[in-house]
């Protein structure tokens, strides 16, 4: 096949036998509907299969097998001799084909290299790149042996649960290098002081870029509990309202690592980059309170708005507030409806509360800190929450000043992270009696981040 009359010739004859195998099979007086579809589409895919087939040949044949001469150079720098051709099956969404390449001996690095596999980014699993990354998707969203179920269904691929799971995390761990290069790449404009940022006169900076922070828990097989930590960034234009009580983000990044918050900051620190945060009026980081948050915004971004989380500061108060009166607080009944009959408990941990959320509201922490320093509580437990509370709001006043950040459009909750930890970790690596090797968790963080994200590099893998 060295031109296209040959290879035109080829696939035609290829199909003629797919169709006259279909037409054999046909009995209109007993198929049904859905019968039809099925053979339809599995005759679709066995042309689809043909054409493949015959132009991946072509591919072969003009690539001279991947033959780069007597010698080549490996991608670790050594010289490396050619010694055969070698054949391989490649699993693809049209079925398994079989191809030939040319292989290549590394003497001195006692390792083999094959220039093709290198060129057409074929790993030493069978799945071709395309399906990796639908195999990548799929284990990002549902567990594998689901996964596989849905693979044969949609794809009419089958593969066991296990090269399944491999594949996927294959995915991942490419994703994790993807990033954690790039990250050494933007590393010296953290700190190097020759280097920097680039200088943007006020005038051309625009908008409020939003960075958020947040940690999870997952179960791993060796360490027991471990926490993940998740960051989110987005700018504030971005942000529009979908009813009168939700809101949605049309373009954010996840951040994802099981490392420390030193190797979040390292990741976010390449995503702020890219998103070229130094062109922001504004960047406004939002957290719970944690300090590892505060420690790494005030590295990353020292001029950054740092806000607490209202929503976290309320929760404070609330629970507080039961502590003091022994109220429920925000009383619902079991089917999320409001409960009319409040007790006297209630209704003055309710008062105490809301009082306190007012002021909060209004950016008055000092009232705050006046009410919980004139309490005098009896029980152990409710001394130590007042107390508690006020070394938060102390810790954290100069993150509190909730009507000015309103006054400036600013948001003061911290949701989106919120179901950022939710999305990226709970619903994939928190299922009943999940437990992960570690190196198999951090893949998948990293695959879910890049699924789950709207832009950047690795959702551009995915989505290749």
């Amino acid at each position: 096949m060295t031109n296209e009359k040959s290879l035109t010739d080829e696939i035609m004859a290829g199909l003629r036998q797919e169709v006259e195998r279909f037409v054999a099979g046909l009995d209109p007086s007993e198929e049904t509907f859905d019968q039809a579809e099925t053979s339809s589409r599995n005759f679709a895919t066995a042309c689809g299969a043909v054409a493949q087939k015959s132009r991946v040949a072509c591919l072969l044949e003009a690539q001279r097998y991947g033959s780069m001469g007597p010698r080549v150079i490996t991608p670790s720098g050594g010289i490396a001799f050619f010694e055969r051709y070698e054949e391989r099956w490649v699993l693809t969404h049209l079925g398994r084909l079989r191809i030939r390449r040319a292989y290549y001996w590394d003497p001195h690095n006692n390792e083999g290299f094959i220039p093709l596999d290198e060129r057409w980014a074929l790993d030493e699993r069978e799945p071709s790149p395309a399906l990796r990354r639908s195999i990548g998707m799929v284990s990002a969203e549902i567990p594998f042996a689901r996964g596989r179920r849905l693979v044969q269904q949609l794809s009419l691929v089958e593969l066991p649960e296990k090269r399944l799971q491999e594949s996927g995390e294959a995915v991942g761990e490419k994703l994790k290098r993807i990033k954690r290069a790039a990250a050494e790449l933007t590393l010296p404009m953290l700190r190097d002081a020759s280097v920097g940022v680039p200088e943007i006169p006020e005038s051309q900076r625009h908008g409020t870029l939003y960075v958020q922070m947040d940690g999870g828990r997952l179960n791993t097989t060796t360490e027991g509990w471990r926490e993940p930590k998740v960051a989110t960034v987005y700018w504030g234009d971005d942000v529009v309202d979908v009813s009168t009580d939700r809101r949605c983000i049309l373009e954010k990044e996840y951040v994802a690592v099981l490392g420390d918050a030193d190797e979040l900051a390292k990741r976010l620190w390449e995503v702020a980059c890219r998103w070229k945060w130094w062109t922001a009026r504004r960047v406004v980081v939002l957290g719970d309170g944690a300090p590892w948050i505060w420690n790494r915004a005030a590295d990353l971004f020292p001029d950054a708005i740092q806000i607490l989380d209202r929503y976290h500061a309320e929760e404070h108060i609330w629970a507080v507030a039961r502590q003091l009166y022994g109220g429920v607080g925000k009383h619902k009944d079991k089917r999320g409806e409001k409960v009319a009959t409040l007790s006297a408990k209630d209704i003055k941990t309710r008062h105490w509360a809301k009082a306190r959320v007012e002021e909060l509201e209004a950016g008055d922490v000092t009232a705050i800190l006046e009410n919980l320093r004139q309490l005098r509580p009896k029980r152990r437990t409710a001394v130590e929450a007042v107390d508690e509370l006020i070394d938060y709001i102390e810790t954290n006043r100069g993150r509190m000043k909730y009507d000015k950040y309103v006054e400036q459009g600013l948001t003061v909750g911290s949701g989106t992270i919120e179901s950022g930890i939710k999305n990226v970790v709970n619903q994939r690596m928190k299922g009943c009696g999940m437990r992960w090797a570690v190196d198999r968790a951090e893949n998948m963080l990293h695959l879910r981040a890049a699924y789950l994200s709207d832009v950047g590099p690795g959702q551009q893998l995915l989505a290749a």
